[in-house]
């Protein structure tokens, strides 16, 4: 009988190798059968024909459908070095999202160095201000501190469903139900 360990390892090795494409596949099945109406997205779609880089930033919990609401010229999203944002960073690099890894917990030199990084490449920035470690829903200064580097504006976003599923209660990470109506909130910067 194999070792616990191995069995262990084993059982992660496919999770990180199965979850990613299970995730895409659903993020991809769901957004078809959602109605979803863009709700502040003119000023939004003018600052992307100014072509003038921004940074994108939305609540944690509501990061699932965010891939919808991006219209730019390609995007580099910050992710924890956590396991949870490894699953998070394969999945949305299939949906042709680039990631970049760090968190104020862990490598966050390493994360703001990729981030202003892409932006020297012509590449837009995503955020999450609250990140995994929360407190949920209140912004942290990861967002500030990048646009106060890179002189780029932030937008903040939001996605709402009429029905949702809560898919972490740790994290507030929520997924929407099968056809539903959705929308997808861009402020002004």
């Amino acid at each position: 009988m194999p070792d616990k360990s191995l069995k262990k390892r084993i059982t992660n090795r496919l999770t990180v190798l199965l979850a990613p494409f299970i995730g895409r596949t659903a993020i991809r099945f769901i957004a078809l059968t959602m109605r979803i109406t863009y709700i502040g997205f003119e000023p939004y779609k003018k600052l992307i024909a100014s072509g003038e880089g921004h940074i994108l930033a939305f609540w944690h919990g509501r990061l699932m459908m965010m891939p919808y609401g991006y219209k730019g010229r390609g995007v580099t999203v910050l992710i924890s070095q956590h396991r949870d944002g490894e699953l998070i960073a394969r999945t949305i690099e299939g949906l042709g999202i680039k990631c970049v890894r760090g968190s104020s917990t862990r490598g966050w030199l390493g994360g703001v160095k990729g981030m202003l990084k892409a932006v020297k490449a012509g590449r837009d920035l995503a955020i999450t201000p609250d990140g995994p470690q929360g407190p949920r829903y209140k912004a942290q200064m990861g967002a500030v501190t990048i646009a106060a580097r890179t002189g780029l504006p932030i937008i903040p976003m939001a996605f709402g469903a009429s029905k949702k599923k809560l898919l972490n209660p740790g994290t507030a990470l929520s997924s929407p139900n099968l056809f539903v109506r959705a929308s997808l909130s861009a402020a002004t910067p």
